[in-house]
């Protein structure tokens, strides 16, 4: 049995809005997960990196700004 591919599109659409539900189901349950390796990626990079770090000081470079808008 063959479709034709305008018969295909509404169970192609609704084949995405399952996959969209799963996503949004599973995503809760890997985000503590995630939030874990994340944070030993970073203090593994911070560790590795700390003889090779330089410090830049952003207060010094901050400058003021004020635009003014006038409508005629």
């Amino acid at each position: 049995m063959s479709m034709s591919a305008l018969a295909a599109l509404p169970v192609i659409g609704e084949l995405a809005k399952a996959a969209a539900d799963i996503t949004k189901s599973i995503a809760p349950l890997i985000q503590p997960f995630a939030d874990v390796a994340a944070k030993t990626l970073g203090d593994t990079l911070k560790n590795t990196s700390d003889e090779q770090s330089k410090s830049i000081d952003f207060d010094t470079a901050k400058k003021e700004q004020s635009v003014t808008i006038t409508f005629s």
